[in-house]
């Protein structure tokens, strides 16, 4: 009888929470693809519709930096900007970016930070076909060249980058370890890797089956719900120096939560101004949706490879 009930529970939650697609849920969790996900996504993170691929219109896919930015869009430049900052990307630099999505990131460092090449990422191939098309229209294909592949396959020689990023990307990879072992493989001595990052907090558990079906749905894997200490030694053991994990999750998860609310009441995007009271932020109001999948925690990561002939 328990069990017919906690099956019955699963079942009306799952329909609350994905009503129009309930069908794409199960098919996703049963074949999980990463690939499928951000396709069936679009360009519309919080109600999975959007095919507006057009290279003038912010292509953004991530939970954004609420720390000064009100609207979405610019939320997810800061958080972006803030990433490539941590990165210490510069004039020079050849990087690789893992996980782009449609390359918004990458558009933007270059006219930010000007780096002498970006080798863009992913494993959609959605997302890198609109990238290419986007670049060639904004006059950058000579800069950024987009690339169909896994994070945790890297074609390059070793020594190939100087920087490498991942922006809210690594919890999808199988598994965020093998990347970080090619990212120590593929950096050049002396190289950083930074990357944003959804992981439990520290003594979280992983959630019941309601929790488990949403990662899959999401492909979030379950290899990777380690906290921050355990991604620190996790570095460490690749043989990355100077590891800094810091969590920013006060400054992402209440602008989202806010952000996403509005979103699902049928208000454009660009129309939805959040406003976040200091007790939002301190009490980071709105964390509930990603803690109870088990990823309550969100951190800014870098860390760097000895100098060296490594």
């Amino acid at each position: 009888m328990d069990g017919i009930k906690r099956a019955r529970q699963v079942a009306r939650s799952l329909v609350t929470r994905f009503p129009r697609h309930i069908g794409t849920f199960f098919r996703q969790v049963l074949v999980g693809s990463t690939a499928d996900y951000y396709t069936f996504v679009g360009t519309d993170p919080i109600n999975f519709r959007g095919a507006d691929y057009a290279p003038s219109r912010p292509l953004w896919l991530n939970t954004g930096y609420w720390k000064n930015a009100r609207r979405y869009d610019d939320a997810c430049a800061a958080l972006a900007i803030y990433l490539g900052e941590v990165a210490q990307l510069a004039a020079g630099d050849e990087v690789l970016d893992v996980g782009c999505g449609f390359g918004e990131q990458d558009f933007l460092w270059l006219r930010t930070f000007a780096p002498r090449q970006i080798v863009a990422l992913n494993i959609t191939a959605l997302h890198v076909e609109v990238a290419r098309k986007r670049a060639a229209a904004l006059g950058v294909a000579d800069r950024i060249d987009f690339q169909l592949g896994s994070a945790t396959n890297l074609k390059f020689a070793a020594r190939s980058f100087d920087k490498i990023v991942a922006l809210e990307s690594a919890f999808h990879f199988r598994t965020r370890e093998k990347f970080l072992a090619e990212a120590f493989r593929t950096l050049r001595p002396g190289g950083v890797l930074a990357l944003t990052d959804m992981i439990p907090l520290p003594g979280q558990g992983r959630g019941g089956l309601v929790a488990r079906l949403e990662r899959r749905f999401g492909t979030f894997e379950d290899r990777n719900l380690y906290d921050r200490n355990a991604y620190a030694d996790k570095l460490r053991a690749q043989g990355f120096i100077d590891i800094s994990i810091e969590s920013i999750r006060n400054d992402v998860y209440p602008g989202m939560a806010k952000f996403a609310s509005a979103s699902k009441s049928g208000t454009p995007a660009a129309d939805i101004v959040v406003e976040l009271s200091a007790d939002d932020i301190a009490s980071c109001r709105g964390h509930e949706t990603w803690s109870a999948m088990g990823i309550g925690d969100y951190v800014m990561v870098r860390a760097t490879k000895p100098p060296g002939p490594a």
